[in-house]
Protein backbone atom coordinates (compact mmCIF):
# COMPACT_ATOMS: atom_id res chain seq x y z
CA UNK A 1 0.00 0.00 0.00
CA UNK A 2 3.03 2.34 0.16
CA UNK A 3 4.53 3.35 -3.08
CA UNK A 4 8.78 3.37 -2.87
CA UNK A 5 9.62 7.13 -3.37
CA UNK A 6 12.50 9.09 -1.40
CA UNK A 7 11.81 8.74 2.69
CA UNK A 8 9.34 5.98 1.76
CA UNK A 9 11.95 3.73 1.08
CA UNK A 10 13.72 3.40 4.28
CA UNK A 11 10.24 2.88 5.96
CA UNK A 12 9.59 -0.17 3.33
CA UNK A 13 12.86 -1.43 4.42
CA UNK A 14 12.19 -1.32 8.36
CA UNK A 15 8.93 -3.00 7.38
CA UNK A 16 10.31 -5.90 5.28
CA UNK A 17 12.80 -6.68 8.12
CA UNK A 18 10.29 -6.32 10.90
CA UNK A 19 8.20 -9.14 8.91
CA UNK A 20 10.93 -11.63 8.50
CA UNK A 21 11.88 -11.65 12.23
CA UNK A 22 8.23 -12.06 13.00
CA UNK A 23 7.76 -14.42 10.23
CA UNK A 24 11.23 -16.96 12.07
CA UNK A 25 9.58 -15.91 15.47
CA UNK A 26 6.04 -17.70 14.84
CA UNK A 27 7.66 -20.37 12.58
CA UNK A 28 10.06 -21.37 14.89
CA UNK A 29 8.32 -20.99 18.10
CA UNK A 30 4.64 -21.33 17.64
CA UNK A 31 5.48 -24.42 15.60
CA UNK A 32 4.46 -28.03 16.85
CA UNK A 33 4.92 -31.20 15.40
CA UNK A 34 5.93 -34.84 16.74
CA UNK A 35 9.62 -33.40 16.46
CA UNK A 36 9.24 -30.26 18.27
CA UNK A 37 6.99 -32.47 20.98
CA UNK A 38 9.88 -34.58 21.23
CA UNK A 39 12.41 -31.44 21.74
CA UNK A 40 10.17 -30.17 24.52
CA UNK A 41 10.28 -33.18 26.34
CA UNK A 42 13.39 -33.02 26.68
CA UNK A 43 13.92 -29.16 27.67
CA UNK A 44 15.27 -27.84 30.61
CA UNK A 45 13.68 -25.89 32.80
CA UNK A 46 14.53 -22.24 34.56
CA UNK A 47 16.96 -21.40 31.88
CA UNK A 48 17.48 -17.81 32.07
CA UNK A 49 20.22 -16.75 29.40
CA UNK A 50 20.91 -15.64 25.53
CA UNK A 51 21.28 -19.30 24.71
CA UNK A 52 18.70 -21.16 26.75
CA UNK A 53 17.46 -23.91 24.82
CA UNK A 54 14.28 -23.46 26.45
CA UNK A 55 13.46 -19.59 25.81
CA UNK A 56 9.81 -19.18 27.58
CA UNK A 57 10.95 -21.97 30.30
CA UNK A 58 8.26 -24.20 29.01
CA UNK A 59 7.87 -26.77 31.35
CA UNK A 60 7.31 -31.18 29.35
CA UNK A 61 4.07 -31.55 31.61
CA UNK A 62 2.39 -28.69 29.73
CA UNK A 63 2.04 -30.68 27.00
CA UNK A 64 -1.81 -32.27 26.86
CA UNK A 65 -1.86 -36.13 27.01
CA UNK A 66 -4.20 -35.96 23.89
CA UNK A 67 -1.64 -34.48 21.76
CA UNK A 68 0.98 -37.19 20.44
CA UNK A 69 -2.10 -39.68 19.78
CA UNK A 70 -3.59 -36.93 17.93
CA UNK A 71 -0.90 -34.93 16.07
CA UNK A 72 0.23 -37.22 12.68
CA UNK A 73 3.56 -38.55 11.96
CA UNK A 74 3.69 -36.00 9.27
CA UNK A 75 1.78 -33.21 10.36
CA UNK A 76 1.86 -30.65 12.34
CA UNK A 77 0.30 -26.77 12.96
CA UNK A 78 1.14 -23.14 14.60
CA UNK A 79 -0.35 -23.20 17.87
CA UNK A 80 -2.43 -20.26 19.02
CA UNK A 81 -0.63 -18.55 22.27
CA UNK A 82 2.69 -19.14 23.65
CA UNK A 83 3.53 -17.22 26.93
CA UNK A 84 6.51 -18.23 29.48
CA UNK A 85 6.04 -21.01 31.15
CA UNK A 86 2.66 -21.72 28.97
CA UNK A 87 1.84 -23.00 25.55
CA UNK A 88 -1.83 -23.78 24.57
CA UNK A 89 -1.55 -26.87 22.14
CA UNK A 90 -5.11 -26.72 20.58
CA UNK A 91 -5.57 -26.73 17.20
CA UNK A 92 -7.25 -23.03 15.99
CA UNK A 93 -8.31 -23.89 12.56
CA UNK A 94 -8.64 -20.05 11.30
CA UNK A 95 -5.17 -19.04 12.39
CA UNK A 96 -3.81 -21.86 10.98
CA UNK A 97 -5.88 -21.70 7.50
CA UNK A 98 -4.60 -17.78 7.67
CA UNK A 99 -0.87 -18.79 7.89
CA UNK A 100 -1.67 -20.79 4.93
CA UNK A 101 -3.27 -18.36 2.65
CA UNK A 102 -0.66 -15.24 3.81
CA UNK A 103 2.58 -17.40 3.49
CA UNK A 104 3.19 -17.08 6.98
CA UNK A 105 4.17 -20.46 7.34
CA UNK A 106 6.71 -22.24 5.35
CA UNK A 107 6.14 -24.20 2.48
CA UNK A 108 7.01 -27.59 4.57
CA UNK A 109 4.38 -26.39 7.03
CA UNK A 110 1.42 -25.71 4.87
CA UNK A 111 1.85 -29.05 3.89
CA UNK A 112 2.20 -30.34 6.85
CA UNK A 113 -0.82 -28.48 8.35
CA UNK A 114 -3.54 -29.89 5.71
CA UNK A 115 -2.10 -33.47 6.39
CA UNK A 116 -3.25 -32.95 9.47
CA UNK A 117 -7.07 -31.37 8.65
CA UNK A 118 -7.00 -34.39 6.64
CA UNK A 119 -5.77 -36.95 9.16
CA UNK A 120 -7.75 -35.45 11.94
CA UNK A 121 -11.02 -34.77 9.31
CA UNK A 122 -13.58 -36.09 11.83
CA UNK A 123 -12.33 -34.17 14.93
CA UNK A 124 -11.64 -30.66 13.09
CA UNK A 125 -14.70 -31.15 11.12
CA UNK A 126 -17.09 -33.52 12.18
CA UNK A 127 -21.30 -32.40 11.90
CA UNK A 128 -20.31 -29.12 11.47
CA UNK A 129 -18.47 -26.64 8.65
CA UNK A 130 -15.77 -26.54 10.78
CA UNK A 131 -14.95 -26.28 14.34
CA UNK A 132 -13.17 -23.16 15.77
CA UNK A 133 -10.65 -24.85 17.56
CA UNK A 134 -9.89 -28.50 19.12
CA UNK A 135 -10.24 -29.95 21.21
CA UNK A 136 -12.94 -27.78 22.53
CA UNK A 137 -13.06 -26.76 26.41
CA UNK A 138 -15.20 -28.62 28.80
CA UNK A 139 -17.52 -27.55 31.77
CA UNK A 140 -15.55 -24.31 33.70
CA UNK A 141 -12.63 -24.09 31.29
CA UNK A 142 -13.97 -22.57 28.55
CA UNK A 143 -15.29 -19.32 30.99
CA UNK A 144 -11.74 -19.32 32.59
CA UNK A 145 -9.82 -19.64 29.08
CA UNK A 146 -11.90 -17.84 26.71
CA UNK A 147 -13.51 -14.75 28.84
CA UNK A 148 -17.08 -16.71 28.72
CA UNK A 149 -17.53 -17.05 24.88
CA UNK A 150 -20.34 -19.32 24.46
CA UNK A 151 -18.98 -20.62 21.15
CA UNK A 152 -16.46 -22.26 22.53
CA UNK A 153 -18.38 -24.83 24.54
CA UNK A 154 -18.38 -28.41 24.15
CA UNK A 155 -22.06 -29.34 23.19
CA UNK A 156 -23.14 -32.96 22.99
CA UNK A 157 -25.95 -34.23 21.57
CA UNK A 158 -27.28 -37.49 23.15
Amino acid sequence: MLTVIGCSKNLMTAINNRLSALSFHIREYYWVDLRKTNEIYRYKTEEYSMDATNKFNIYPEQIPSWLIDWIPEDGGYLIGNLQPAHMDFRFFTLGNLWSLISSLATPKQNEAILKLIEAKWDDIVGHMPLKICYPALENEEWRIVTGSDPKNTLCLKT
